[in-house]
């Protein structure tokens, strides 16, 4: 039994997992989060419909009802002003502060009453202003202790309401107690709303700053800089109506409306985009209904109910389209992240019809606020998105990278392949030219000491000692051109050594004494075959010059290096000299320069009448290239 290891499978499940475990987590939260342990939770109060802006009496027509209220089902079609009483007994006024807590502002205008003295308004409370998402603001008020006192304590709300099938109008249970508890309930319900909107800001915020800085490094890649301006954006709308909130602004409503729905059409496209579909009429006409919607409390009527209903439902509708767009013409098999997508968006829009639901009594209106949640779970998908786009192009690149690698190493092998193919043929030629050259040897030094051997035959009056000299010559032309093929491996001084063994038996009989002095030299490179044998026949032309020409009774040949440049070696005689500016009547020392030049080396000649010659040859620690080739066109003396 085998078992696989996918890590895109195992990152996409951990997604997935983790898209669920936060939506689910915070809608927990929001349903659990209760009031405080020892404060008292009123679900019973009494009403009487009134415009007096005075506390009614017993006398008025008091009914009672259970909280929490909706006129829209206690008082269908009915508008005004209405007063709720609830009562509750003190044994002995509380030493410590007391409060009470309405956890959703569900109008714009409320007074509050305590033994029928105005103690605060839903105006100027903290909960603030009862403007559009009031929701999810809870209220909190101090109980003034002097207000109090032993016995029965009647609290007194005093409302104004409109008479709408969607009307959300209303009065929620009240909790009233000790400061600290009730704080507590109201604390936990302000870090559900405003202050988990807050961090929705900063996570926003610190999303688009990321984003855009990685897209700064890769800028092709359009969706990831459109997802940093979408996140900016949003979280600047954000950042100035929390900035506003307290201010009287016709732009006030226009940015409420921003951080409600703002996100919701970029989070459409962005996921179009990351299956790599590109609508620009669709999209357009998606910016145009988001600036609608956005905008239309500058120019209609805000007491429409039914534009926030429909502004849900149209955004669900939207998100329920890109679910299904992305479900058609993404690739399959499905990559974790187009799931994540596809999760994100349905939550997203279950969190937009959630508040569609509330108005239209499908759920409680006391239920928890779900539409700000989703903006970490478009966070959360459509990052993960953006950023595995981001991390495929860099695969890519590091993909292209290793195939531009492979390749250029196979550019490299055939460039080898092509220098060995090419170095072969200059082999080839090389061996070609080098058997010129020994046939050139052949004709010139060994062919025509045969060629004199064989006219001094047929002359006849044949001297046997004289035939003798003549054959050994032809030995020995023969042997120093079978020298020049053995590899020198760089050693100078086995080739000089090779080139004695081979004169010493021609000087001997010849009453001329050889001083030798050559000791350790240093590798020469380039020392093949034609250099081997252009430096016999230099050296050979000076010691053929010195037993023909000079009459020497004495030959020195010295070898030393000189630096690190090179060797020197020198043949010098007593011979008769010469004169060096005279013309020459042979070709022999013009192709001892002639050869020297080939080899990249120097030749020197001194020498004066009845002085002796000295021949000096500056041999390169690296022959140059041209050198043997050159040399092998050459021809013998």
């Amino acid at each position: 039994m085998t078992s696989s290891f996918r890590a895109p499978e195992i990152r996409g499940r951990a997604a997935l997992g983790a898209v669920l475990a936060i939506t689910l987590g915070l809608a927990t939260c929001a349903s659990l989060a209760g009031t405080g342990a020892h404060a008292t939770v009123f679900d019973r109060a009494e009403f009487v419909l009134s415009d007096d802006p005075s506390p009614p009496g017993d006398a008025a027509p008091w009914k009672p009802i259970k909280l929490p209220d909706e006129w829209r089902r206690s008082r269908p079609g009915v508008s005004g002003e209405g007063w709720y009483r609830i009562g509750f007994d003190l044994v002995r006024v509380p030493d410590s502060a007391q409060a009470l807590e309405i956890p959703h502002l569900r109008s714009n205008w409320i007074d509050f009453f305590l033994n029928g003295v105005l103690i605060g308004r839903s105006r100027d409370t903290v909960g603030g202003p009862g403007l559009l998402g009031a929701l999810d603001t809870p209220l909190f008020i101090f109980v003034p202790l002097p207000q109090l006192h032993p016995g029965h304590n009647v609290l007194l709300f005093h409302m104004k309401a409109l008479a709408h099938p969607l009307n959300v109008d209303g009065l929620s249970r009240v909790t009233f107690g000790d400061a600290r508890q009730v704080m507590k309930a109201a604390i936990a319900r302000w870090e559900l709303g405003f202050y988990a909107n807050r961090s929705f800001l900063a996570m926003a915020l610190g999303a688009g700053l990321i984003t855009l800085f990685v897209w700064f490094a890769h800028r092709r890649d359009k969706v990831m800089f459109w997802f940093a301006i979408a996140c900016l954006s949003w979280a600047i709308g954000g950042g100035l109506y929390n900035a506003l909130r307290w201010v009287q602004s016709p732009v006030l409503p226009v940015l409420l409306l921003y951080m409600s729905y703002g996100l919701v059409v970029p989070a459409v496209i962005l996921s179009l985009r990351t299956v790599e579909l590109k609508w620009p009429r669709f999209e357009a006409t998606l910016w145009a209904f988001l600036l609608a919607e956005t905008t239309y409390p500058l120019w209609l009527d805000r007491t429409n109910n039914l534009l926030p209903l429909g502004l849900d439902l149209a955004n669900t509708g939207l998100l329920l389209a890109g679910v299904a767009i992305v479900v058609y013409a993404a690739r399959r098999p499905l990559r974790w992240s187009v799931k994540v997508e596809i999760l994100a968006l349905v939550l997203m829009a279950a969190c937009m019809f959630h508040e569609g639901a509330r108005f239209l009594d499908w759920v409680s209106v006391e239920s928890p606020v779900l539409r700000p949640y989703h903006v970490p779970i478009m966070l959360l998908a459509i990052g993960l998105a953006v950023f595995e786009r981001h991390l495929d192009a860099m695969r890519r690149l590091e993909g292209m990278n290793v195939e531009l690698e492979r390749r250029v190493a196979e550019k490299g092998r055939e460039v080898e392949a092509y220098h060995a193919e090419r170095g072969e043929v200059l082999r080839q030629q090389a061996l070609a030219r080098e058997r010129q050259r020994i046939l050139a040897d052949m004709h010139d030094g060994l062919g025509a000491s045969l060629v004199g051997l064989l006219r001094y035959a047929q002359g006849g009056g044949i001297d046997p000692r004289a035939l003798e000299l003549r054959v050994k010559e032809a030995l020995q032309e023969l042997r120093i051109a079978v020298d020049a093929l053995e590899p020198a491996e760089g050693d100078l001084a086995s080739v000089l050594g090779k080139l004695r063994y081979r004169l010493e038996p021609l000087l001997a009989p010849a009453g001329i004494q050889l001083t030798w002095e050559v000791g350790d030299l240093p590798q020469v490179e380039g020392l093949e075959a034609p250099a081997v044998f252009a430096i016999q026949r230099i050296l050979l032309q000076a010691f053929a010059n010195s037993l023909q020409h000079s009459g020497a009774r004495r030959i020195r040949l010295a070898a030393h290096a000189y630096g690190n440049q090179g060797i020197e070696i020198q043949v010098e005689d007593d011979g008769r000299g010469f004169d060096p500016d005279q013309p020459a009547s042979g070709l022999g020392l013009s192709s001892m320069q002639s050869r020297a030049a080939g080899l990249g080396a120097t030749l020197t000649i001194d020498s004066r009448p009845g002085g002796g010659t000295r021949v000096r040859l500056n041999v390169p620690q690296r022959l140059a290239e041209a050198g043997p080739l050159s040399a092998l066109a050459q021809s013998t003396v």
